[in-house]
């Protein structure tokens, strides 16, 4: 809008008041980053809702030598052996949104509506994607890592309430997961947090999940497990399953509701992530190094951490990372802010008269990832769905970063009204490496997930 001051009033008649800039404005953009470390796969058509991909496990070494007196027979005194098998599913889905866009109306507005909203589409599209591969990643690798919470009820010798179930809820059988149940366990360490705690293990049969969500944990789910008789347990102790993937924390904490605003992120706490890398022997990404997916608040951290600045101060050739402050990569390893980093909000305590501690500082989670951490399943069939006999197309569909793009031309009496649609149907899948142990590889860690690694701080 705009007005004219100080002029004749026998030309202000002249003059177009209160009028509009003949253009649109650029609405703010996320910084988008876990969708592009996803390793992309091609799923074929008519091959029906869910593919089963298949991974071989290694065989165990052999340092014993074959005793001459068993070497004997057709055999030779060997047994025949088998490779384990690792498997992760994809399970066709669809997303999708849409606008209608008139045409008419468009000749009257300041600026191409059409072309804006696509670009609009283009982006949440986009940004979709972005958030479902964030959800998948940190589902996997925040599971089985909880607290006792009997502030959603009180525990028993065989039950209690847990903060987030996930990562309770299945074990690997056969290379595939399977729900847990008394045939299929899983063991789950209780461990003492405070004055009062238990430490021990509990072999947990089964698990419900709250109809009510109180998990204060981002896409968390409250549930209560249950166990062989053991404890009651503690109110705010740890739950770890066996096999859940690392969560690094300042300071040894190991759980959420222990963090303080003094546990902010350290250039250790990163070293010990790519550490435990490659201690499980996950390779890097394509660029030989691996990356770090953090909020700026979390890179600021660091840049003020001293063993990190002592790394860069006379280097030269890194001086144009001062300068543009964009994509750091040091010791093998490669940071990458984005706007779209895990951050919880602080809950405060829960005033229900039991006391329970629940994070009281913003939660940052700094996210370590190897090669294959993520892999993206496309259905094929999105750019030949109308390429067949017997259909007659009436709109146009485009292929842009394997979403496809919708145009479909007025089908209203006044013919002014297009649809303009997205639509991606495929699924992320998180792969496991519980194959990867510690007798074929002796450094391994016994996690079911190992290909990245949350760092958990405050700021």
């Amino acid at each position: 809008m705009g007005s004219f001051t100080n002029f004749p009033a026998a030309l202000a008649g002249m003059l177009q008041q209160g009028f509009l800039e003949r253009e649109f404005e650029e609405g703010l953009d996320s910084v988008l980053a876990y969708r592009r470390e996803n390793l992309e796969e091609t799923i074929p058509s008519r091959i029906g809702e869910t593919l089963t991909r298949t991974r071989t496990g290694r065989l165990n070494p052999i340092t014993t030598p074959l005793a001459p007196a068993s070497n004997t027979g057709l055999d030779n005194g060997l047994t025949p052996t088998d490779s384990t098998l690792e498997q992760y599913l994809f399970t066709m889905q669809q997303y999708a949104a849409t606008q209608n866009v008139d045409l008419l109306q468009d000749l009257a507005a300041v600026a191409n509506n059409l072309t804006r909203q696509a670009r609009n589409a283009g982006v949440q599209a986009a940004q979709s994607l972005e958030r479902i591969t964030q959800l998948k990643l940190f589902s996997a690798y925040m599971g089985g890592n909880s607290r006792v919470r009997t502030d959603l009820g009180a525990g028993s010798t065989t039950t209690c309430h847990v903060d987030d179930v996930r990562g309770f809820q299945t074990v690997i059988v056969n290379g595939q997961p399977v729900p847990v149940s008394g045939t299929n366990t899983l063991t789950v360490q209780e461990t003492a947090v405070g004055a009062g705690g238990v430490t021990q293990a509990l072999t947990v049969t089964g698990y419900t999940v709250d109809v009510s969500n109180q998990s204060s944990a981002p896409g968390g789910q409250s549930g209560t497990i249950t166990f062989s008789a053991a404890t009651t347990p503690v109110n705010g102790d740890a739950l770890i399953a066996a096999n859940a993937a690392a969560i690094l924390r300042p300071f040894s904490h190991i759980t959420t509701a222990q963090m303080t605003g003094q546990d902010v992120l350290t250039f250790g706490l990163v070293e010990d992530a790519t550490a435990r890398m490659r201690d499980n022997a996950v390779p890097p990404m394509e660029d030989g190094t691996y990356h770090i997916i953090l909020d700026n608040t979390s890179m600021r951290q660091m840049w003020s951490d001293q063993d990190f600045k002592i790394l860069f101060a006379g280097n030269s050739d890194k001086s144009d990372v001062w300068k543009k402050g964009d994509i750091v990569s040091i010791l093998g390893m490669t940071f990458i802010p984005t706007t779209e980093a895990y951050v919880q909000p602080a809950a405060g305590v829960i005033s229900t008269g039991t006391g329970v501690s629940q994070n009281t500082v913003r939660v940052r989670r700094p996210i370590v990832l190897g090669a294959e951490a993520t892999i993206q399943g496309n259905f094929e069939g999105m750019e030949t769905f109308l390429m067949r006999e017997g259909v007659n197309a009436i709109g146009e569909v485009f292929i842009a970063n394997d979403v496809a793009m919708i145009i479909r031309p007025p089908l209203d009496r006044l013919q002014q009204v297009i649809s303009l649609s997205w639509s991606w149907v495929g699924d992320i899948a998180v792969p496991t490496d519980i194959t990867s142990t510690s007798t074929i590889i002796p450094t391994s860690t016994n996690a079911l997930y190992k290909r990245a690694v949350v760092i958990e701080t405050a700021g």
